[in-house]
């Protein structure tokens, strides 16, 4: 049953990429960061996922999915693109998972989280990545995908899947580092802002604003 599943999204996700013009729109603080060739921290909404999935496909990124139902979709789909999903959340092998993901960090690896997932509330970040990056000293890069055309799904984290024939953007907002000797509170509302800022810019950017 999952392998059907997990082909057709693969293949919805191709076709359409290559019917879309697709674009990548980032601060020069990513790039400068990029360039280093420093680990970092991928941050990216919930409900924002989807098409960044096919965007960093392939690039070895360690990325932290829930042990439920759907995640174990999500983990097998990753697992295709080239991801190394770790699986836990908040409710589930979520400490196991982070310390997981803090030893991946300080091998060098770059890994990926969705804050505010995997039952929301929506836009609202969960410290475990912010834990991550003070424990590390890897910064986390808030990233984004938005779509011209699109259809958000009643879910709770308003779950954006791109039409085919688009217009698609995709942006990295600027490294944010966070030490050990800050209030963790005022750095969890940090990320929020900067995830609201980036998804706000592609947004903006998709519609040709």
């Amino acid at each position: 049953m999952m392998l059907p599943i997990l082909l057709a999204v693969e293949a919805y996700l191709y076709f359409t990429a290559l019917t879309s013009s697709v674009k990548e729109d980032n601060s020069p603080e990513f790039e400068k960061l990029k360039e280093s060739g420093k680990c970092f921290i991928y941050a990216f909404w919930h409900g924002r996922q989807f098409f960044l999935i096919y965007t960093h496909r392939f690039k070895g990124i360690n990325i932290l999915i829930s042990k439920s139902r759907d995640g174990g979709y999500v983990s097998a789909l990753a697992e295709k693109l080239g991801y190394s999903p770790v699986r836990g959340s908040t409710s589930r092998g979520g400490m196991r998972a982070l310390a997981g993901m803090i030893k991946k960090l300080r091998s060098g690896a770059n890994c990926a989280f969705t804050p505010d997932g995997p039952r929301g509330p929506l836009r609202k970040v969960h410290p475990g990545v912010v834990y991550a990056a003070r424990k590390t000293g890897c910064p986390v890069v808030p990233v984004s995908f938005s779509a011209k055309r699109a259809l958000v799904l009643g879910h709770w984290d308003e779950f954006i899947v791109p039409a085919p024939f688009n217009k698609i953007v995709f942006s990295h907002g600027a490294p944010l580092y966070f030490d050990e000797r800050g209030d963790i509170d005022v750095q969890v509302k940090e990320l929020e802002k900067a995830l609201n800022a980036v998804a706000e810019y592609a947004d903006g950017r998709a519609r040709g604003i």
